[in-house]
């Protein structure tokens, strides 16, 4: 099914690259994009001799991107370079969200948070996201708090996606 635009939508961009576009945009505050650049491949994932994780996937109806490169400027100048892959020709699989300001940066995996270029990043803790999460959505449905990601911003990754996939369609 994840293979089939129809049912899907669309490949590693919507499957995970969505919540690394989620997660980006929330540590910047949620700006407006203004211009948004994509491409998308699926040229290594029908590649039958490729090793895979996923079982059995027919190579000849695969239609998803398995690679999504993004540049998106936003409203005051900020800008975001968005990358995701499913397949890629790399050393190892990595996970990163990097963000460089002119007061501090901050890398997610690992958690680190950056103030001075000479200094080494101060490690912040994590480990409890998942649980904080879960127990801010179960407040809310109580009516005990606001919602930490709002539908907004959740439209608001979906509308950017959107964008990346027709800019990939023209080309």
């Amino acid at each position: 099914m994840f293979t089939n635009k129809s049912l899907q939508g669309g490949g590693s961009l919507i499957d995970y690259g969505c919540h690394l576009l989620d997660t980006a945009l929330w540590l910047i505050g949620n700006l407006k994009a203004v211009e948004v650049t994509g491409a998308t491949y699926n040229r290594l994932s029908k590649n039958p001799h490729l090793v895979n994780d996923w079982g059995v996937v027919d190579y000849a109806t695969f239609e998803v991107d398995d690679h999504a490169t993004a540049y998106i400027r936003f409203e005051g100048g900020a800008s975001l370079l968005l990358e995701c892959s499913w397949a890629a020709n790399i050393k190892e699989d990595t996970e990163e969200i990097s963000i460089s300001g002119s007061d501090g940066g901050i890398s997610v995996f690992p958690l680190e948070l950056y103030q001075d270029a000479a200094e080494q990043g101060e490690a912040l803790s994590n480990d409890s996201y998942e649980i904080a999460q879960a127990q801010n959505f179960i407040g809310a449905c109580l009516g005990q708090e606001t919602l930490v990601v709002q539908p907004e911003e959740a439209m608001q990754v979906t509308e950017v996606i959107e964008r990346i996939y027709e800019s990939a369609e023209q080309g």
